[in-house]
């Protein structure tokens, strides 16, 4: 049985969108069967996710299968700009940082089978977005990553790179993909990515 990570809502700050990474800086981080922690209503699972773009101003756009999200999931239907999925106690390491990103490593290459080569990482955004029951319980933390295009074969559904401003199109985005959006526009030169310019 998966044994994925959840942390009490009673340690941290949490407020709808863009949350501070400083406060999973101590915060004690533990795990559970998948089945138990779903039920908990006093704590948030943090997904560990990336946004790909490229240099030549594109994202890359995933949708999931129903099959893969279930009906009361909020990324039913939607488009996400990010991939990833629950931190694992695999994932575990001295620093919660570290610890996210082994997670978002190990989940892209699940879900993309792309090895992400070493790379300088910015710190994450820290999304969260209580619009339902089952968002409340997950928090967001999502990398951003600049890669050279490929042509993804995505394990849980359809994925492939867009433009960024036809993304800025796009009527089913998904809340945390609208947040990531807004933020990556806003924050461009933290990237050194001219795609963003």
């Amino acid at each position: 049985m998966e044994n994925i990570a959840f942390v009490k809502k009673e340690k941290l700050n949490l407020k709808n969108g863009l949350n501070s990474l400083g406060q999973f800086e101590s915060v004690k981080v533990q795990f559970g069967n998948r089945d138990h922690v779903e039920t908990l209503n006093d704590c948030v699972q943090p997904v560990c996710a990336a946004i790909l773009l490229t240099t030549n101003n594109k994202i890359l756009v995933l949708k999931k299968t129903s099959k893969s999200t279930g009906k009361v999931s909020p990324e039913n239907n939607k488009s996400l700009l990010y991939v990833g999925g629950h931190l694992d106690k695999t994932d575990t390491n001295s620093s919660n940082l570290k610890m996210f990103e082994n997670g978002m490593k190990r989940e892209i290459l699940e879900e993309l089978g792309l090895i992400l080569p070493e790379i300088s990482i910015t710190n994450p955004y820290v999304v969260y977005s209580p619009t339902s029951e089952k968002s409340a319980k997950h928090i967001g933390i999502i990398f951003t990553i600049v890669v050279e295009e490929f042509t993804p074969e995505f394990a849980d559904g359809k994925a492939k790179f867009m433009d960024i401003n036809d993304a800025k199109n796009l009527n089913n985005l998904e809340e945390w993909s609208k947040i990531l959006l807004e933020n990556l526009t806003r924050d461009k030169y933290i990237y050194n990515n001219p795609a963003l310019e």
